[in-house]
Parts: C-alpha cells; structure tokens; sequence
C-alpha cells in the first residue's frame, strides 16, 4: 500500500532537546517528499517555535499542524488552512485550575506566549523555541480569545499525579494531553492532531489507509489511532506504543528515518 501523506510529530520524534535534525532523517523525509508524499509536522508548538526545524528540511513542504491540531497552516508562511479556538470561558476556567494548584500556566495568541510570572520553565521554554513572550499578573482579565491551547507545566516527576488533578476538573469538552515530561496540554476534544490529519487527508483527497503517523507520547494518540499506519518510536509512552500498529526505533536511533526508509520509501517503489 503506497504512503501518500506522512503526520509526525517533532520533539521526542524526530528530534531530541538539540533541535537538530539528524542527517539520515532529513534525507529520508526529502526523499519522501520528492516522490510525491506529503511529509507533514504534527506538533504541539505553534508555528514560529517550527522555526528550526523548517530551515533544516527546506522548501518543497506545503502543511504544517500546530497547537496539538487547533492550527494547520501554510508551511512556508504560516497562513491558516484551518484554525480552531478555545472558548474564552475555558481558557480562564483553565488558569484558575492551574492557579489552584499552584503551577505554571501559560496561554498562546498567535505566536506569543503570555502568563502570569516569569519562572524559570517559562524562561527557558521562550529561550529554546525563540518565542516572544510577555507577563501579565492579571491574567484572567487578559483578552482571552483566539487561544489555540493552554500549557500548564508540573513537575515531570508529578505529571501524572497533576494531570488526573487537572483532568477531574476540566469540563467533559476539553482533555489534557501530555507532549512531553511535565507538559499538560489543554484543547478541546474535539480538536486533536487526528482531526486535523483526517480533514488535511479528505482535503487533499488521500484515503485514510494511505496515511501513517509517528509520535511518541499521548497527544499524538489521536493521529496515531487515525491513521492507516499508527507507529510509536521506541522512546515513547507505553499507553501509546499500545495504541499503535509498528514499534519504531528510538529518537535517538532515528526510528523516523528507519520508517521512512523501510515502509513509505519502499511503499512508493
């Protein structure tokens, strides 16, 4: 069955804390791409914190899911295709969760991030993605539309203990997703990289069964589920790797670079 549209996540996936596209990878999905197959980033960033990883891979790409789902774009501008927001109402029931609990929260409006207090995560979360960010003690009386997603970070060690603290007072209609350790990531559940993957695939009149997606942790679940082709680096969480068709290698051992190589290179030969 030849793989026609390809859904990966970035961080933990396709690269680790660097950043850095290992050399094998990048050729892998160019040459994916130069056969005709649609190689699209599913990430929970938004569109600027993709800013690196875009300049490694180069022209030639047209899509990009940002926000966990609730943005696809245009690769090379950042032009919305499809954008989802949280109800106003939501976002301030989000941040008086966090606040309750005492951890960090942070919303997004466009490609800034705004929260209450510099902390040493929000420092070094804008540092590595390059983002432009600002305070605002008053958070809650902060404009809160046109918000993708909220981020309230917790102690990795804690994540899990947080997370069900979170989840059991969210309202049904919104999830919190985990992308990596300590990130809780509130969307709406009905917004998720699987949508976002199935209405780009309907758009570009791909059958599902001509789909693949790789990620490693449960707020790829969803495109992992959809997906004709689910896989799970090596890395990733076990609740994931149960949910998905193949066990990929590791990040670290390239395993996008090995599904690439072995399946969606040999599938369009």
């Amino acid at each position: 069955m030849c793989i026609r549209l390809v859904a990966l996540d970035i961080d933990d996936t396709l690269v680790d804390h660097s950043s850095i596209l290992p050399e094998r990878t990048l050729k892998a999905l160019r040459a994916a791409q130069a056969r005709g197959a649609e190689v699209v980033l599913a990430t929970g960033r938004g569109y600027l914190g993709t800013k690196a990883i875009r300049r490694q891979l180069g022209e030639g790409f047209r899509y990009i899911i940002c926000f966990g789902g609730a943005l696809v774009a245009d690769y090379d501008t950042g032009a919305p295709r499809i954008h989802r927001f949280l109800r106003e109402a939501d976002v301030a029931a989000c941040i008086r969760i966090a606040n309750e609990l005492g951890l960090h929260v942070q919303i997004y409006q466009g490609d800034e991030v705004i929260f209450q207090h510099m902390t040493p995560f929000a420092q070094q979360y804008c540092a590595y993605q390059k983002l432009p960010y600002r305070t605002d003690e008053l958070l809650l009386e902060h404009d809160l539309s046109r918000v993708p997603k909220v981020l309230i970070y917790a102690p990795p060690e804690e994540e899990g203990r947080f997370n069900h603290l979170v989840s059991e007072r969210l309202p049904e209609h919104l999830h919190a997703l985990s992308s990596k350790p300590g990130f809780i990531e509130i969307g709406d559940v009905s917004v998720t990289k699987g949508s976002a993957v199935e209405a780009l695939a309907k758009e570009l009149g791909i059958p599902q069964r001509q789909t693949a997606a790789v990620g490693d942790n449960t707020l790829d679940l969803d495109m992992i589920r959809w997906a004709g082709v689910g896989c799970c680096v090596g890395n990733g969480k076990e609740s994931v790797k149960a949910a998905a068709d193949m066990i990929l290698p590791s990040q670290a051992e390239e395993g996008v670079a090995w599904f690439m190589e072995n399946y969606v290179l040999k599938s369009q030969s």
